[in-house]
């Protein structure tokens, strides 16, 4: 795989090759490649790449161009062409000039080391399927010029530190025009931060957006560069209680018992001002205390990396919890499960973000015992959606990746594509790369087609300007013991009526 160094930290753009040595300063595209097309999927095939000057230089280009731009560019006669002909009919011809056009450079922080390890496989294979695309179609388009594009990976070894590091060094070191970033609060604050230092526009995903634009006393922060599209906690509220609430299939008392740890995901959905708890507070739903709180909250964090829950699921008997939800990292969570086990407790319903996203996670635990387990669901293979750029449907992008990867999906693919999404049709709107205020300008109001559905940004008066939100259903995990395999089911459609639910809620396994 074309990662960082993980012993040094040292970042490898993604064109050049894993174990080669590149005396360029910078990574450079295939020339001008000719490819073969996959019918399948309306894409040029990966053609092989070398170590020339960019492609961009013999006007091989893909331009995202409105009607208007693609008649001034390729005749009335393009418009007649099929959908999978516009890459053809947008290409223009060799330039002696077009040599001096300087790439597009993103840079991508993604956890590729550390506990957060899960959240970077889909982002290094969109990152790989991106390369192939940028390198077979040429590029860009930044207002009507096409410019090449240079990928910047840097890992975030899971730590806060490290990923404000991580993202300081594309910006100064790669000198990259825009950053994106995704896999939870501790990837995505530390890198905004650095970006609004900087005046580098940022656009983020993959944390409740609360955690970015709310502070502890419920206040509004502000934001000039970096751009959010993810859930918040009414979402996740929403997503939860009803399936919590499908008692015909789960009965249960309606108590809960959290697991929130001491990070900046967990005092967000913690917060009594924030609509988690006051969805808990307004409802038939009673929050157990898991102990005594510690510092300014006032529900008890546990601290993670912790190596017993003893005291907490102690608490849970107690008071007969038989709802359990938390964002727990998947290390403390497989912990807080052998530490239940232990002490025969057993939930009816166990609702985690962050550590039950991932199949490779929940095989550590077993499939008996992680068979029942829910989460949220903000992509699928079942969703009606494009990626803007590819023009995949969700269905073979989650095919590619089981044809890359193995059997295993990820909703993190649908994520890390909207990411290059988004950043396409911002870029295709500036008139020059070194514009950075207009970039950011142009993300105030932009509306998005992505492969995770429209990120409409300034779209809702109570939000941020800054923020997008998408639309959050309930998924459970299905253990496929014929195959050692895992699928994630919708069982609840509360969020997104239009995506049909594909398994009934199920309670949990009581004799693991």
């Amino acid at each position: 795989m074309r990662r960082s160094d993980r012993s040094t930290g040292k970042k490898r753009p993604i064109f050049q090759a894993a174990g080669g040595n590149d005396a360029a300063a910078r990574p450079q595209l295939a020339s001008s490649p000719t490819t073969a097309a996959d019918t399948d999927h309306g894409l040029a095939a990966p053609a092989a790449t070398g170590r020339e000057e960019p492609a961009a230089a013999s006007g091989q280009g893909f331009r995202f161009v409105d009607r208007r731009a693609l008649l001034r560019l390729a005749g009335t006669a393009a418009l007649a062409a099929p959908a999978g002909g516009l890459l053809a009919a947008c290409s223009g011809s060799g330039s002696s000039t077009s040599s001096k056009i300087r790439p597009v450079r993103i840079g991508l922080v993604t956890p590729q080391s550390g506990a957060l390890s899960s959240f970077a496989d889909a982002d290094l294979f969109v990152t790989d399927v991106l390369k192939d695309f940028f390198a077979n179609n040429g590029g860009l388009s930044v207002g009507s010029t096409t410019h090449p594009v240079e990928i910047y990976i840097r890992d975030s070894q899971s730590t806060f530190a490290r990923a404000a590091k991580a993202a300081s060094q594309l910006i100064s070191d790669d000198q990259v025009d825009i950053v994106l970033v995704g896999s939870t609060s501790d990837t995505v604050n530390p890198v905004a931060d650095q970006c609004e230092v900087n005046s580098v526009p940022c656009i983020s995903t993959m944390a409740p957006w609360e955690s970015r634009y709310v502070d502890p006393s419920g206040n509004l922060k502000t934001s000039n560069w970096t751009y959010h599209f993810f859930p918040g906690l009414a979402e996740y509220f929403n997503a939860y209680s009803s399936m919590w609430g499908q008692t015909a299939e789960v009965p249960n008392n309606h108590t809960v018992g959290a697991l929130w740890p001491d990070d900046t995901d967990g005092r967000t959905f913690a917060n009594p001002k924030l609509r988690f708890r006051q969805g808990l507070a307004a409802t038939n739903l009673e929050l157990a205390s898991a102990g005594t709180p510690v510092g300014f909250s006032d529900y008890l964090l546990y601290t993670p990396g912790t190596k017993s829950f003893v005291d907490i699921i102690a608490q849970f008997q107690e008071q007969n919890v038989q709802i359990v939800t938390g964002i727990a990292r998947a290390a403390d969570y497989i912990q807080f499960q052998r530490d239940a086990i232990n002490q025969k407790f057993f939930p009816r319903i166990i609702t985690l973000s962050k550590g039950l996203l991932f199949e490779s996670d929940l095989k550590v635990l077993g499939g008996t015992v992680a068979d029942g387990l829910t989460t949220e669901m903000f992509w699928s293979n079942k969703r009606q959606t494009r990626s803007f750029l590819t023009n995949w449907t969700s269905a073979q992008l989650a095919d590619q990746y089981q044809k890359a990867s193995g059997p295993s999906g990820s909703q993190q693919l649908g994520t890390s594509l909207a990411l290059f999404d988004v950043a396409a049709q911002a870029l295709a709107k500036v008139n020059s790369l070194d514009d950075r205020k207009a970039i950011a300008d142009v993300l105030k109001t932009l509306t998005a087609r992505t492969i995770v559905g429209d990120v409409k940004f300034g779209a809702r008066k109570d939000l941020p300007q800054n923020v997008a939100t998408i639309p959050l259903n309930g998924g459970q995990w299905r253990w496929h013991a014929d195959t050692f395999t895992f699928d994630l089911e919708q069982v609840n459609n509360s969020g997104d009526g239009n995506i049909p639910n594909t398994g009934t809620l199920r309670q949990l396994n009581q004799d693991a």
